[in-house]
């Protein structure tokens, strides 16, 4: 079960978003080079997405953001991982200081919890991981599902992770959880307490 989110508009500039603007860009070349790889036109691209032609024309550009949920469907549409849709890294060892690394939204809306990716990016990686911060006041999480696993280990705070069908489970700091990416999931925080969680998921092709 997945859920679309509405079509956003460009991305707002400000003081720090040249990192975002470029990585913006990146993916957005590596979603054109793939989708001319398939012989498929933006129009296929945005109608097996349901959404608009021109917010395609936009990713392309570099000139929308992109939400984690909305990287993983454009993945698996052009048959692809999302870390084939990041800008490539070829270094061999890759260290991300703390508080530096990446940041995607988890949905397609001004509010969205803003996880930081860790790790690699590029065709043939397999790990991707995010480090959150979920806050008392962020709203609640969308379904979602995607190929692969995920792991789940919470650092700090109370965590539910909801699955479809099946009951949810409740994690603690110290506390892991690894399940099988394509069961519908989501998750909220429990208590009042801001939640530190890091994801990991490994990607099958």
């Amino acid at each position: 079960m997945s859920t679309e989110e509405p079509t956003p508009g460009p991305m707002k500039p400000s003081a720090s978003d040249g990192a975002t603007d470029a990585f913006a860009r990146d993916v957005g070349a590596a979603v054109r080079r793939r989708r001319r790889e398939l012989g498929m036109t933006g129009k296929e691209l945005a109608a097996r997405l349901g959404v608009s032609a021109s917010f395609i024309t936009q990713v392309e550009k570099g000139q929308s953001s992109i939400s984690l949920p909305r990287l993983y469907r454009l993945a698996e549409v052009l048959g692809t991982t999302p870390n084939g849709l990041l800008p490539v890294s070829s270094a061999s060892i890759m260290v991300t200081r703390a508080g530096t690394g990446q940041e995607m939204p988890a949905a397609q809306r001004e509010d969205a919890q803003r996880p930081r990716l860790l790790t690699r990016g590029g065709p043939g990686r397999r790990l991707k991981a995010h480090r959150y911060l979920i806050t008392p006041s962020d709203p609640p999480q969308d379904w979602f599902t995607h190929d692969g696993e995920d792991f789940v280990y919470v650092i700090r705070g109370q965590l539910r992770v909801e699955f479809e069908g099946r009951d949810p489970i409740e994690l603690g700091p110290g506390d892991a959880l690894n399940h099988d990416g394509d069961i519908a999931h989501r998750w909220q925080l429990v208590g009042g307490e801001t939640a530190e969680v890091l994801i990991v998921g490994n990607f099958q092709h």
